[in-house]
């Protein structure tokens, strides 16, 4: 089960074994899929489950509190932005070295993704501190629901380094082929948020009624409780990733690479929520009702990406696991073929929130109005799920290839040259309303879903991989030989 003690073993923790995730690039293609897949979408559940206690509580306070947390769940948006970038530049190199035998190169990796979200939090830090307020009025937060957002953004950003090292540190696992580790600690915190919940959000037993900002208390500190979880584990347990406090140690090249693959990853983020700003500003023009609408319409709309996300992730992970073991036509028929799978339980699911959509709305909110423009977005984004698949596994494939630039192309015209403009034309001057944002919606998921699947097709991701591995090999055995680090062979 283990290779040589001096490939997986660090010269100064001979006493500590490595696990080692096996399968992933060679046997059963489906197999390999799976075994990432089923964690990971159980992982994406729960992760959504986080959102969702959070707006069955705040909804029972009142519309005005569940239009505030839809708007500042749209600005945390930007938070996630930097984090998601990360993640991907971590789970691309971590997989590249899993998949070449380079273990220890890639504990290095993931110590330097913390120092990167030390780095990151501090910025959030400052935006709570200063522009909160702001970037409220900037996206039409007027009155109650300004004050309300405004405190659910400071607790959020403030706290935010918790959110940075729970997805920084469940990246490195996951690229590592380790999707287990990741959904215990997922279990930990939400299991922790449900209970907090309730208690802070309502205000029962001793504690006040702290409404939307008991919501941000709940969340970070569950967040950061399941990070403890996992840098326990990496530090003591039986682990794919090692973590030492050498890693911690800012190495220029390694932070390089990161910073180089999850740039454009992050302009993904970026994009798609600049998308749903844009949208916001448009859908606060008519009100706190479709305000209300739009916000649990998007949650429930979530629910059906859920799975899309364990798809994608392992289609990230098995792209650049075999691509580093040098097995390029099994990293294409690995994506397509979690396409494939997302297909098959996503338009059933499709068809029953379609079927379903005002008793799904009604959950929420007993509001009438709420409940009829919230149905009417479902069944009209329910449509558009197949295309929403392709884009969102083959995407993540050429991620986890190292290609970022590709799918941030993609994303940008089918995002803000198609959805935004669409959108606004349709509802504004054609004077469609609300209908007319769930159309352009409609339209730029079916442009977007396309256009990724022309460009997979085309094969590019190969070749930026393999001029990227030529470039990381090259920088990387320097910064081992100026580190006096052992290199694997």
């Amino acid at each position: 089960m283990f290779h040589s003690r001096s490939l997986f073993l660090g010269h100064k923790d001979m006493d500590r074994q490595r696990r080692v995730e096996k399968g992933l690039t060679e046997g059963s293609i489906a197999s390999s899929i799976w075994k990432l897949a089923a964690p990971m979408m159980i992982g994406g559940a729960l992760q959504n489950l986080f959102s969702m206690v959070d707006l069955y509580f705040v909804g029972r306070l009142g519309y005005l509190q569940v239009a505030a947390l839809s708007i500042s769940g749209t600005i945390v948006a930007i938070l996630m932005m930097f984090v998601m970038g990360i993640g991907v530049g971590t789970t691309a190199l971590v997989a590249h070295f899993t998949g070449d035998k380079k273990p220890e190169h890639a504990d290095r990796v993931m110590g330097q993704t913390l120092l990167l979200g030390l780095i990151g939090s501090a910025i959030m830090l400052v935006i709570a501190l200063a522009f909160v307020e702001p970037l409220l009025y900037l996206f039409g937060a007027t009155g109650d629901i300004l004050i309300f957002a405004a405190e659910y953004l400071r607790i959020t950003f403030g706290w935010s380094i918790t959110i940075f090292f729970f997805v920084g540190i469940n990246q490195a696992l996951r690229g590592s082929g380790d999707a287990k580790t990741p959904l215990k600690a997922l279990i930990i915190a939400n299991i922790i948020n449900i209970v907090l919940d309730p208690v802070l959000i309502m205000g029962y037993g001793p504690f006040p009624q702290m409404g939307v900002a008991g919501s941000a208390i709940a969340t970070v500190f569950s967040r950061g409780v399941g990070f403890l979880f996992l840098l326990r584990h990496t530090i003591f347990g039986f682990s794919t990733l090692h973590f030492k406090l050498k890693y911690l140690k800012p190495e220029p090249t390694v932070i390089k690479h990161i910073v180089n693959i999850g740039l454009f990853a992050s302009m993904q983020v970026f994009i798609r929520e600049i998308s749903f700003l844009l949208l916001m500003r448009l859908v606060a023009s008519f009100g706190a009702v479709t305000i209300a609408a739009y916000g649990i319409g998007s949650r429930l709309r979530m629910f059906i990406m859920v799975p899309g996300f364990g798809f994608a992730n392992s289609a990230a992970v098995l792209a650049g696991q075999n691509l580093g073991a040098q097995q390029p036509e099994r990293a294409a028929k690995s994506a397509w073929q979690a396409v494939l799978f997302y297909e098959c339980i996503a338009t059933p699911l499709a068809a029953l929130f379609i079927i379903f959509a005002p008793q799904l709305i009604a959950f929420f909110t007993d509001n009438t109005a709420v409940i009829g423009l919230g149905a009417s977005f479902l069944r009209y984004v329910g449509l558009t799920i197949p295309f929403l698949a392709i884009s969102l596994i083959l995407s993540q494939a050429m991620n986890g290839a190292g290609d970022t630039r590709t799918p941030t192309i993609v994303q940008f015209a089918g995002q803000l040259l198609f959805r935004v403009p669409f959108a606004y034309f349709l509802s504004l001057v054609v004077g469609m309303g609300a209908t007319g944002i769930w159309l352009g919606i409609n339209l730029s998921d079916i442009a977007t879903g396309a256009g990724t699947a022309l460009c997979f097709h085309s094969g590019r991701w190969k070749k930026v991989y393999g001029k990227h591995r030529r470039l990381l090999e090259r920088k990387t055995l320097t910064t081992i030989h100026e580190a006096k680090l052992p290199v694997s062979k």
